[in-house]
């Protein structure tokens, strides 16, 4: 993966005895909306630059929680394809499993990857300040998607992927079940369901509910457009 770099950060890292480089997470625990979480691959808390909802950094200050994260590196596949990255934060006093259960796992969430060297982040007096020179502009930042997460007692770990890998995949319309789809979702005399109208005013008030099995859909006269699949067995198998 190319990213592009500003003059600082390649001055730096051309540099035979150069400042050392640290990680930075910014995870994004809010589905629809914006509530960054600030981490750091540090042994103690440090002052980074704040992420605004548009996803620059600014140079207002910013509290990043010291944490022995853990990353992979991004790779390709034979294909050329980028798989996803596993991202593992410590899950030791619950506070991060405390939000995939309240946030639904975080999936499809955007996490962002930081990479700076410490001379660049922002300078201070105390000791959350560790850099020198100050330049959010010399942070690479890479911007990754949730799609899975697991957790136990030690660790909580983001599997995370490029936007561009899932940006064509589709999610299904429908799903095989035994009942017609329409009804169960209240598309009863819809598009769908009656795309000629046969399903009318006339028959509606005869029929003004429909419980999705085959026996209403023959009963009104409309099988050809039955929206379940009645082959798909009903016992011993699960379709999600």
């Amino acid at each position: 993966m190319t990213i592009d770099v500003n003059a600082t950060f390649s001055s730096e890292q051309v540099k035979k005895e150069g400042i050392g480089i640290v990680d930075m997470y910014i995870l994004n625990a809010s589905p629809n909306g914006f509530y960054p979480l600030y981490f750091i691959n540090y042994n103690q808390n440090v002052i980074g630059y704040h992420l605004n909802a548009s996803g620059n950094l600014t140079a207002t200050p910013e509290i990043y929680t010291g944490l022995p994260i853990t990353r992979e590196a991004i790779k390709t596949n034979i294909d050329g394809d980028t798989s996803g990255i596993s991202i593992s934060i410590p899950n030791v006093d619950r506070t991060i499993e405390s939000y995939i259960q309240h946030k639904q796992y975080l999936r499809g969430c955007d996490i962002y990857c930081l990479t700076a060297f410490t001379k660049h982040l922002p300078s201070g007096a105390d000791a959350g300040h560790i850099g020198e020179s100050p330049d959010r502009y010399a942070v690479l930042k890479e911007k990754l998607y949730i799609d899975t997460v697991s957790s136990n007692e030690n660790v909580v770990s983001f599997v995370c992927r490029p936007k561009f890998i899932i940006r064509n995949k589709m999610l299904p319309g429908r799903t095989f079940t035994r009942e017609c789809s329409w009804a169960l979702k209240g598309r009863y005399a819809g598009i769908e369901c009656s795309p000629q109208n046969q399903i009318n005013a006339t028959r509606l008030a005869s029929y003004p509910t429909c419980d999705g099995t085959i026996d209403n859909c023959t009963e009104r006269k409309n099988l050809t457009r039955y929206g379940g699949f009645p082959s798909v067995p009903d016992k011993g198998i699960a379709i999600i």
